[in-house]
């Protein structure tokens, strides 16, 4: 298995710069700033904000800055060690930030047409005025003079002036741009959308299309200082090489399918670096012939965790282990059984040996400290929740009361006999290896006082799901499960007695020191309990965050805890607990799309990665993995068993048995689609995407057909129907399309404005709404022959409207926490955010007070009443069968 360096969290990056081969810097999502001094080797993480970072520009090993969203821009004079906010004067999200190599001219960009300038190393900032209300996406300072800057709708402006004037070039194009790079006030490249690059010799006079060989779209470009070695990078890991100024690409292959959205080489066009979701950083050493992975952020839950002296071993969803060496200061790690779950680790204090168990009767060992895993045959294929070695004794547990035994150090696996038919979750014993206990569901507690010949069963009087246990010696134990419960022994199990938790939130992990003194309990939104003196009395402490944390480990003398839990999140204390620093900081895929039942009886969401969660009976969000990891943009469901999800690349995936199964449809195009819509009789659906696709069915899928679509190829953002032949679908450019014979022809709409739209809300045949770009929000009530804007009092992007049944209340949503709600059927709208911080991609209105809500980095929110307050809906893998839904179950 390759190992990598785990970003310190699992965000997604959105720039990159290099001062020279040894130091560069990354930003991102969540406040992310990472920089490496030693060519990527180890990368660190720095700043204090928990704002969207887009862009970062360095002029030297010490001088830099970063701009993101909500008008933020950083800067440092020393190399990162200290951040500190400038006044930007506005609130704008920015999007792109790019110094003159002197450090002192500067330019910031973003929304609404925001450009801010500095000629004082951005102690100030001034806005300039460009003519243009575009939305400026990447920004490039040549010298304190000469800047170009890139935007929506292919617009280009250039100043050579340092922007006392800017001048509109015609670009030849109306695809959205993503970056822009010059090496002289002549040349300069553009990239964007489907596979766009642009290039100029003579200042903009004219742009010319250069034959990229892609229709992906392109993020990141860089070109060496002669301008003839040119290299661009976007969807699906994408990097494309030029040699001839930028006129003709050819690929590169960069070992990863994500999206890589910006990259940078040093002038010597050797050494470069790449920056995309998830964490990931690449590195290329040959001019970008070979990359290799030099971070990359793990995203998948984290359930198990052990260590021994300064090693730390962690596991969870997708095969992912994690090891850390020095003691949490840095992490290594990869997947190792892909598409497994591993539940649960333990490693023993050489550091070297260690086993991680999971889903199918999983079983995997390593003696060189993790570099390489072998899977150990074993006579069981239920899942495994646990494993405990006391070389060479040892035990693992799983479902369907399975107990499996080892006496030669994990070689050879047998079977147990055991007192119980429950599922069991936990395993542990003493070093002794005679002792040891057993947990699992209805709380069944089974003990064994000699190393597992025989094991008897200890009752207790409680049927509560018990999830962890912890063997201090050979009369006391601890156990911990759902709703709060703590349970302890002092006399080999024949009584139990329950200590007060102060909690009702479900209990996953728990560890003593050797002396028995000092314990920790770590479970669901954060909880962290602990005891000193030896379990009578638990308090709670402040772990910083409000993931579930799924297991803990505590060394012998209590100085060091670790714990792991959701979104990759591992937390490490070196005073015993008394401070909390995220090793790998827990935060989720962004999410897009989100489908409630009737009665907000549950539903579905969708988002990157392949992520697709589901809540059943209003309970909790659980995932349903497609198995392929692309993006997902949208969700139908015409029943609370069968659904559509659609997404990157032509992507349709349908389940038919609540998601225990998913099944890929033949789509015949590679366009990426970005909202689906089946009608109820489970036949009938269309689906929309990029260069005005429209695709329709009417045998549940089985085949999809071409139907006409947008004029200009104009990308379709949302598709809906209020009945078997009438629907819309909106796009770019004002698109609005409308439909009353079922898609066998669209007709377009004339709405008033140019601006993007992205969300669409069908009430019915007459009744429909319409948000995006600029704070648009349109509405018709006669099927679309007269559209009408209303005031939103917002310019930020709308990207998802809905309303109740009846068609009063209204909720939209949009970038930067934007929400906006209307209680007079759409007549006026009030702004009322969520106060996540997050920009929402999707919300369901399931009646006047019950709302959901998705966006960035996991977000799942919902309200009871009616917007005034939400809540934070966590999501995460439960070995137990009562938050398993039975649909998963195999």
């Amino acid at each position: 298995m390759t190992m990598w360096n785990i970003a310190p969290r699992s965000v997604n990056l959105q720039g990159v710069c290099l001062v020279d081969e040894d130091h560069g810097w990354a930003v991102g999502d969540g406040g992310m700033i990472l920089a490496t001094r030693d060519g990527g080797r180890g990368w660190s993480p720095q700043g204090d904000t928990d704002k969207d970072l887009r862009a970062v520009s360095f002029v030297d090993t010490l001088r830099g800055w970063a701009a993101g969203r909500d008008g933020i821009i950083l800067h440092t004079e020393d190399g990162g060690r200290h951040w500190r906010r400038q006044d930007s004067g506005t609130e704008r999200n920015l999007y792109g930030i790019s110094f003159a190599p002197t450090g002192r001219t500067g330019w910031a960009v973003g929304d609404g047409g925001t450009v801010l300038a500095s000629a004082d190393g951005g102690r100030t900032w001034q806005p300039q005025r460009t003519g243009t209300g575009a939305h400026f996406t990447r920004c490039f300072a040549l010298d304190d003079r000469v800047a170009w800057i890139v935007g929506k709708k292919g617009r280009i402006l250039a100043t050579t002036d340092a922007g006392s004037t800017w001048t509109v070039q015609e670009s030849g194009t109306a695809a959205d741009l993503r970056g822009v790079f010059a090496v002289s006030p002549a040349s300069c490249w553009a990239v964007g959308r489907e596979g766009t690059v642009l290039w100029t010799e003579n200042a903009g006079a004219t742009w010319t299309r250069a034959d990229s060989g892609t229709e992906l779209d392109v993020y990141g470009v860089w070109a060496a200082p002669d301008g003839n070695t040119v290299r661009v990078s976007g969807d699906d890991g994408m990097v494309l090489a030029s040699a001839d100024r930028g006129r003709t690409f050819s690929a590169r292959s960069s070992g990863t399918g994500k999206d890589i959205v910006a990259l940078a080489f040093t002038p010597g066009a050797m050494r470069g670096r790449a920056a995309g979701d998830d964490g990931l950083v690449l590195a290329t050493e040959d001019g970008g012939v070979t990359w290799h992975p030099q971070l990359n952020g793990m995203h998948q839950d984290f359930v198990g965790v052990h260590g021994a002296g300064p090693v730390r071993w962690v596991v969870g969803q997708g095969g992912a282990v994690a090891v850390t060496t020095d003691a949490g200061a840095g992490w290594r790690g990869g997947g190792i059984s892909s598409g497994t779950v591993l539940w649960g680790v333990h490693g023993l204090d050489d550091g070297l040996h260690a086993w991680a168990v999971g889903d199918h009767g999983v079983i995997l060992a390593t003696t060189d400290g993790g570099t390489t895993w072998h899977r150990q045959d074993i006579p069981a294929t239920e899942d495994l929740h646990a494993v405990h070695l006391a070389a060479p004794r040892g035990w693992a547990v799983g479902t369907a009361a399975t107990l499996l035994a080892t006496t030669d150090g994990g070689t050879t696996w047998h079977r147990q006999d055991i007192p119980a038919t429950e599922d069991l979750h936990a395993v542990h014993g003493l070093d002794d290896g005679l002792h040891a206990w057993a947990v699992g569901d209805h709380g069944v507690i089974l003990a064994t006082t000699d190393g597992g010949t025989t094991w008897h069963r200890r009752s207790y009087p409680a049927t509560v799901t018990l999830t962890n246990v912890h063997a201090v010696d050979a009369g006391t134990a601890w156990a911990v499960g759902r709703g709060g419960t703590i349970l302890v022994t002092h006399d080999g199990g024949a009584t139990w007695s329950r200590r007060d938790s102060g909690t009702d939130a479900a209990l996953w992990g728990v560890a003593f020191t050797a002396s028995g003194e000092l314990g920790w309990a770590v479970g669901d939104s954060g909880t962290v309990l602990t005891t000193s003196d030896g379990g009578a009395r638990w308090s709670g402490q402040d772990s910083l965050v409000t993931d579930s944390l799924k297991d803990v480990w505590v060394s012998p003398d209590g100085k060091a805890v670790s714990a792991a839990g959701d979104g990759g999140l591992i937390l490490g204390s070196d005073d015993g607990g008394e401070t909390w620093r995220a090793h790998v900081s827990g935060t989720g895929k962004n999410l897009y799309g989100v489908h409630i039942f009737p009665g907000a009886d549950g539903g579905w969401v969708v988002g990157d990665g392949g992520t697709v969660l589901s809540s059943r009976s209003g309970g909790r969000w659980s995932p349903r993995p497609i198995g392929p990891a692309t993006n997902l943009y949208g969700i139908t469901a015409p029943d609370a068993d069968t659904a559509w999800v659609a997404g990157r690349g032509g992507t349709v995936m349908v389940t038919r048995d609540a998601g225990a199964t998913w099944r890929a449809q033949e789509t015949g195009t590679i366009r990426d689609l970005l909202s689906v819509h089946v009608r109820p009789d489970r036949r009938t659906g269309w689906v929309v995407g990029d260069q005005g696709t429209i695709l329709a069915t009417d045998d549940g899928g089985a085949t999809w057909r071409h139907q006409a679509g947008a004029p200009g190829r104009a990308a379709l953002w949302t598709v809906a129907f209020a009945d078997d032949r009438t629907g819309w679908a909106v796009g770019t450019g004002g698109t609005v399309l409308a439909t009353r014979d079922a898609g066998a022809t669209w007709r377009t709409q004339s709405v008033g404005t140019t601006d993007d739209l992205v969300g669409l809300h069908v009430v019915d045949a007459r009744t429909c709404w319409v948000v995006g770009d600029d704070g648009t929000v349109l509405g018709t009530a006669d099927g679309g022959t007269h559209w009408r804007r209303h005031d939103s009092e917002t310019t930020q992007c709308l990207n998802a409207v809905h309303f109740a049944p009846d068609g009063r209340v209204g909720c939209a949503v949009g970038r930067s926490d934007t929400v906006l709600i209307s209680r007079d059927g759409g007549a006026s709208w009030q702004a009322a955010p969520t106060r996540s911080g997050m920009s929402l991609w999707a919300v369901h209105v399931a009646s006047d007070r019950h709302w959901w809500a998705v966006g960035d980095e996991g977000t799942v929110l919902s309200t009871q009443d009616g917007g005034a307050t939400w809540e934070q809906q966590f999501y995460s893998p439960e070995k137990d069968a009562a938050a398993r839904p039975q649909p998963q179950r195999r």
